[in-house]
């Protein structure tokens, strides 16, 4: 037993050190924002902040730095949508190829895996040439379509593997009680695989969020441009460049995943768990 409990103790000791060693660049990073130019530039680094100051958060919200506000709102929207749609599509598509024997089902499972290889430079002339003939250039219609090619087909096939963890004999219940079968689906199987669609829908969340590559080629405006290139383009401004600004900046962007993720990584845990092993 006392062995037993050395071997615990050593191993949550082990998990703080990487914690910590994975942490410390991004609390140094919270740390430098709240100095002045002077601290930041010191000969001496230090963790010991002589003056705390507001000044660069001010200056990356505000018109008259970054105006990461718009950014922020743009990006919001844009993955929001998104989310809700890998969402609930997946949820339907997912429960169909789940209860559904239909011929070429097992080909339709392997075309959605593979569609995921088939993206980024492969496909952005394409993208580009219809987002122009469809007058969809410089919105964000334009990338909630393309996030929802990259989400949905791994989204259906999660939820697809989620729901085949769930007993068709609670909707064979719930068929004889009356319940239809729409009613049975949201009343009694989403329910059960929240865990799975709050992991799809998160997901999205995520990879909208931290996509470039895409709303650099298509959006130019600071009306559908997102977080992730008011940030680049920063950096590749001509002149001096306001690092305090540009650090706060880094910290407004990843906090918002953090919390999110935080509170329900349960549930993305859970929900990636069941898909991958049953899907």
């Amino acid at each position: 037993m006392k062995e037993s409990q050395i071997q615990t103790g050593f191993r949550y000791v082990s998990l703080m050190v990487l914690m910590l060693f994975t942490l410390l660049p991004f609390l140094w990073l919270i740390d430098t924002t709240f100095k002045t130019d002077t601290e930041m530039f010191a000969s001496v680094p230090s963790w010991l902040i002589q003056k705390p100051t507001w000044e660069h958060y001010g200056w990356a919200l505000t018109d008259h730095g970054l105006q990461l506000g718009r950014l922020l709102l743009n990006s919001v929207v844009v993955c929001a949508v998104t989310a809700l749609a890998t969402g609930l599509v997946a949820c339907i598509s997912g429960y169909g190829l789940a209860r559904h024997r239909v011929p070429g089902v097992s080909l339709v499972v392997v075309l959605i895996v593979l569609a995921q290889m088939i993206q980024g430079p492969l496909i952005m002339i394409p993208w580009y040439k219809m987002a122009a003939s469809l007058s969809l250039l410089n919105t964000k219609t334009v990338l909630v379509l393309i996030y929802g090619t990259l989400t949905i087909p791994v989204g259906v096939w999660i939820m697809s593997g989620f729901f085949k963890t769930i007993p068709i004999e609670l909707e064979e219940a719930a068929h004889m009680d009356g319940a239809g079968r729409l009613r049975t689906l949201f009343t009694v199987i989403i329910p059960l695989a929240l865990p799975g669609l709050i992991a799809v829908s998160l997901y999205a969340f995520i990879l909208g969020w931290n996509d470039y590559q895409y709303s650099l080629i298509l959006t130019n405006s600071i009306s559908a441009k997102t977080v992730q290139v008011g940030i680049a383009e920063l950096l590749e401004s001509l002149g001096s460049t306001n690092w305090g600004g540009l650090l706060a900046s880094g910290v407004i962007v990843i906090l918002p995943i953090i919390v999110i993720f935080a509170l329900i990584q349960k549930f993305l845990i859970e929900g990636m768990t069941a898909g991958s092993v049953k899907g």
